[in-house]
This record gives C-alpha cells, structure tokens and sequence, in this order.
C-alpha cells in the first residue's frame, strides 16, 4: 500500500464523516430564538413538552455536569449513589447533602431521585439527631429538597403530589408531631419559600385555629396545585387516580383532628369538619379515570343502583309472564325457609322472613339476557337493549364499589357528617377535660363525673353511627375508660355502663368490627326494648290494681254514709212509733174532765178516781209497749201524765 493509496482512503473517510453530520444537524439542530422550530429532535420535544423549558427551571450547572460526565451520566450517578449511603453510615452530613446535589444535577427529572432523597433526609437522617428541634431541621432539608425538585419539574403531578404528602404525614403524624406543628406554624424562612413558590401560605385556606399556618392545609394547597395540573391535561404516572385525588381532602379531616387533640373544642372544630364534609362530597362528585373506558363518581353509587333497579323492571314489565316464570324457578331452587319469605308479600312478612328475603333478593334475579330472548318477538329486541344497558350499569357499580373499598369512602364520609354536630364535639371536649381534671389534685370527682357524661353521648353516637367504632379515636376512648376504671378504683365494667358492649369486644378482641357491633347494639337494644315493654306492662297491671282497689274504697266509703242515714231513719220511724203508742189519748170533747166533779163530792172520792185511772193507763202502756228488741237504743218515754192531785184545780177544791 503507497501513500496515494493511505491518503485517498483518508479523504474518503472525510467526505464520509462530513455528508453525516448532515442528517445529524438537521435531527439534532437547537431551537433558535426567532421562531425556528429547530431540527426534527426539538421539535419533536416541543410537541410532547419534554424540552428543558417544558419540564422546568433550566440549570446551566446541570447541563455542564451532563456534557461532562462525556455520555457517561449513569455510571456517574450510580456511583455518587454509593457515595451518598457511606456518607450517611458515617454520619457526614454535609458530605451527604453535596452529593446528593451533584446526583440531581446529573438525574434532575428523575422523579424518583427527588422522593427518595428527601424521604432519606427527613425519614432516616433526622432521627440520626436527639434535640427535637434538630430533627425539625432534617425534615425541613428534606421539605426543601421536595420544593426544588417540584421548580425543575413543574409537569410531575407525583412530585407534587408526594411533597403535599410530606407537609401533612411527617409534620403531622411522627412521634415529634405536637413540637413539629408548632415550629411549623412559627418557620418564617419556610413561610417565605413557599410563597415564593406559589402557595398562598397567607391566606385563609392555610390558617389554623390561631391564625398560623397549618401543615395540613399547607399540605392541602400542595395537592390541590396537583390536581389542578391534572385538570390542564398533565396525566398522572406511577400512582392511580383515586389514591392521587383522596389526599387533599383527608388532609381536611386531619386537620379538623389535630386541632381537636391539641383541645380546640368549640365552633372552630364544628368548622373544620363542616368543610371537611364538603371536600369529602366533592371527592364524590369528581370524575375519577379508571382502567375501563369510562370514569366513575364515588358519591353517586346510590344513584347507579337506582338506575338498575328501574332499568330490570322495565324488562320485567315488557317480558311479563316470561320474567315471572324465570323469577318463581329461581326462588324454588332455594330452601323452604328462604322460599317463604320471599313468597310472602312484603307487607305480611315477620322481620326474620324480611331479613331472609333481603338477604336473597339478589339471588332470585333470573338470567336476564336469557330472559330477553325468550320474550315475545315483538318487545325482543328494546329487551336485549336494556339487558345491555344493565350489564353497562353492572361493570360501573362493580368499578365504583371496588373504588370505594379502596379508600373506605363510606367511613370517612360518615366520620366528617358526624363529628361536625355539636353532641360529638361536646363528647371530645368532656373527655378532654376529664384527662385534664385527672392530672390535678382535688379533681378525681369532677373527673368521673366528666367521664361519665362523656361515655353517655358516645353511646349515643356510636348507636346512630355505628361505623366509628372502627375510628382510631375509638382506641383513644377506650383508653379513656380504662382511666376511668382506674379512677373508680373498679376492675368489673358496671350493668348500667353505657359503653358496655363497645368496651367489651375491644377488650377481647382489640378492636371492633362496625358490622358485629352494629349487630349486637341492635340485639342488645331489642333486649331492652322488650325488658322495658314487660316493665310497662307490669307497672300497667300494678296502677290497675291501685285503681280497682282505689275505686272499691271510694264505693265503700259511699254506700256506708248510705247505710248510716238508712239506719237513722228506720230508727227515727221506730221511735215516734213507739211514742205515738206510748201517749195517753186527749180529753174529747163532750167528755168529763178530770176536775170537773160533782158539787158536794168529797176530795176521797175524787183521789180515787185519780188513782183507778192512772193505774189503768199503766197497764195499758205495760201492754202496748215494744220489746227490748224492737225498740230503739235509747227510746224517748215520757212521763206519765198528772194526777189530778196534782192538778191546780185539784188543789183549790
């Protein structure tokens, strides 16, 4: 080989090398200033928004570290990854917050570089520390850290999402949680990056009881950028829809339960949980995307099923005879009990045929697409139509029921409507103060009596929502009764306790099933129902009998004033009877009186006269008078009439 040879070869390799640059600078070309789109790479970055200027803050430091690492960016960060967990096993702090900085300048959109660091500070580094207060500022770094990433990717809904995480669960949830609110709350520097960074940290969705900003609804206002972000066409990665969309309203019933713990008990708390409900009901109302073709809205299940229910009647009613045949074979598969009650009309059934038959009201629906098929020709085809548009309701309902387990939607929904009335505000306040009362001396009586009072409206509560019997604040009651066991001296929980079956089933089984209280609740309250019916019925008996027996004494009292006025008169009767019979007769006219004698009679003759007709008259009333037995008590007799010597006239003759 000459040297013609070497250097055509060359010049060859030149020309080779310069017609390829061609097609790389028409690919690779920048973006110019004026309007030019730049080369096919650029534009092609402009139309999915993954340009530089798209995704964030642009970092000529970044860029520098990408040019020099000379195409070997991975291996380099791999390494300072290493780097970085040495430095934390040797406790070098700041050796460990440089290479970290230097690992985001080489993976600056790496999302997950971002969550773990910051996890890494705030989680594993600041329990590194003893002082609380040095821990505060570990997890600050780590709340940073978060603010900086979400600057360099401002179209990372996960980034923002996890930092409005951050805000309310570290601050909010660690053991430090009552030291780490209240430096929060008095973080000026913190305050000022975050209004830098567009969180209204001012105003009053980010305000606590005290006028101060709140983690959680700091927090909040994170999420909610998020979900605004969504709403502009951002789409969510790494994470499901409806884990994304909860957060911003829970974080409202956390607050609403932090403020509560640290004794804000009044109109402010009933607030808190007001607007808690409605973040909760607008949740419902939000269309959450799911792996089908549709979207689904949690609060409007009630909603579907109606549909259903009208939608399956309607191929009932245009079936007829076909659907009844379908329905009463499905029912006779069932057991004899089971085909009683649902046999029996609805409004003659017992209560336990009315619990069998809505237990087995979904088992009895017969196969609906078989059903359209044998119906008359003429209605078969609208009853195909509406067989679909059930299956359409069924796959939805499923969706939405599966979705609402996932995060629990009935519980929270119930907690939020509940704690907003006075009564359980009022609850939390008497148990607040009870544990308060027990920690002074001279107290122990008006702790009691608070617990008490307390235990009394929780009962209450729990029997309209038996569901917060699964709250974790029902785990901080329980606590509170066994202070109160404690206070009374007693380790046997009394008949009359109104907490008696909830205290019960936590102490055997550490916690409480919502369903299976529910159930003995209502068994108990039947229980009692009929303990208090039989005690009426009782107390009904027993007034009856004071009644009759009330009514007799009044009847005795009256017949006997009766019978006295009856024995009166027969003995007045009696009496002037027996004087009538007793009384001589009166002188008749025409007839001789008794001084009227013969002129020239003596006075012998006339006291003979007198004597004959005084013994006469004696022995008339000796035989006229009435028997001891016949007369009266005391009868009235008079004395016998006077002699005629005794007369005046007698004495002058």
């Amino acid at each position: 080989m000459n040297r013609k040879t070497q250097f055509r070869r060359k010049l060859i390799y030149l020309a080779i090398l310069v017609v390829m640059l061609i097609p790389l600078y028409l690919l690779g070309q920048p973006a110019g200033g004026g309007g030019d789109g730049g080369g096919r790479l650029a534009q092609m970055r402009d139309a999915y928004d993954i340009s530089e200027s798209d995704l964030g803050e642009i970092s000529p430091a970044s860029e520098t570290m990408k040019l020099a690492s000379l195409g070997m960016r991975g291996v380099a960060a791999s390494m300072l990854w290493k780097k970085s967990h040495e430095y934390h096993v040797a406790h070098e702090w700041d050796r460990l917050k440089a290479t970290l900085n230097n690992i985001l300048l080489l993976q600056p959109h790496f999302d997950k570089v971002w969550e773990f660091q910051a996890h890494n500070l705030a989680y594993n580094v600041s329990t590194e520390f003893d002082d609380y207060r040095q821990r505060y500022e570990m997890v600050r770094e780590g709340t940073e850290f978060l603010t900086k990433g979400v600057r360099q990717n401002t179209k990372a809904p996960r980034l923002i999402w996890y930092t409005g995480w951050f805000y309310g669960s570290k601050l909010g949830t660690s053991d430090e949680k009552r030291q780490f609110r209240r430096l929060f709350a008095d973080d000026e520097v913190l305050h000022k990056s975050l209004l830098e960074q567009g969180i209204a940290i001012d105003g009053p969705e980010a305000l606590g009881p005290y006028r101060k900003p709140d983690n959680w609804l700091v927090g909040r206002l994170w999420l909610n950028s998020g979900y605004d972000l969504v709403e502009a066409g951002v789409p969510i990665r790494r994470q499901t829809p409806i884990n994304f969309y909860e957060t911003g309203p829970k974080w409202r019933i956390r607050f609403a339960e932090a403020i509560e713990k640290e004794g804000v008990l009044n109109d402010q708390a009933r607030e808190a949980w007001q607007r808690a409900s409605e973040d909760w009901r607008a949740l419902g109302n939000r269309s959450v995307p799911t792996t089908e073709s549709f979207t689904i809205k949690l609060g409007q299940i009630d909603e579907l099923l109606r549909r259903r229910a009208e939608t399956v009647n309607e191929i009932r009613e245009i079936t007829g005879d076909v659907y009844k045949r379908a329905e009463t074979k499905m029912i006779m598969s069932f057991e004899p009990v089971v085909q009683d009650a649902l046999m029996t009309p609805p409004e003659k059934r017992t209560k336990s045929q009315q619990s069998i038959a809505e237990k087995n009201q979904h088992g009895i629906e017969p196969n609906l697409a078989q059903v359209a098929r044998d119906a008359d020709p003429s209605v078969r085809a609208k009853a195909l139509q509406l067989v679909e548009a059930v299956n359409d309701l069924d796959e939805r309902i499923i969706k939405t029921e599966g979705h609402r387990k996932q995060i629990n939607y009935p519980y929270w929904e119930t907690l939020a409507q509940a704690e907003q009335e006075e009564r359980t505000v009022n609850a939390r306040r008497l148990i607040y103060e009870a544990k308060e009362a027990l920690s002074k001396e001279g107290e122990l009586e008006r702790a009691i009596d608070l617990y008490e009072e307390s235990f009394q409206q929780w009962s209450e509560i729990f029997d309209d929502y038996p569901i917060l019997v699964i709250d974790t604040s029902a785990e901080d009651l329980f606590d509170s009764v066994r202070d109160y066991m404690k206070a009374i001296d007693s380790d046997e929980i009394p008949e009359d306790f109104p907490l008696k079956t909830f205290v019960e089933m936590m102490g055997e089984y550490g916690n409480v099933d919502a369903a299976v209280y529910e159930q003995a609740r209502t068994s108990q309250r039947e229980k009692l129902e009929a303990r208090k019916q039989e005690l009426a019925e009782q107390e009904r008996q027993r007034e009856e009998e004071l009644l009759n027996e009330k009514r007799d004494a009044e009847e005795a009292d009256k017949d006997e004033p009766e019978a006295d006025e009856e024995a009166m008169e027969t003995e007045n009767t009696e009496a002037e009877e027996s004087q009538e019979v007793t009384e001589p007769a009166g002188p008749q006219p025409g007839d001789p009186q008794p001084g009227d004698s013969e002129p020239g009679e003596s006075d012998e003759e006339g006291e003979e006269d007198a004597s004959a007709a005084s013994a006469e008259m004696q022995a008339d009333a000796d035989v006229d008078a009435p028997s001891p037995a016949e007369a009266p008590e005391k009868p009235v007799v008079e004395s016998p009439p006077e002699s005629e010597s005794d007369s005046p006239k007698a004495e002058d003759d």
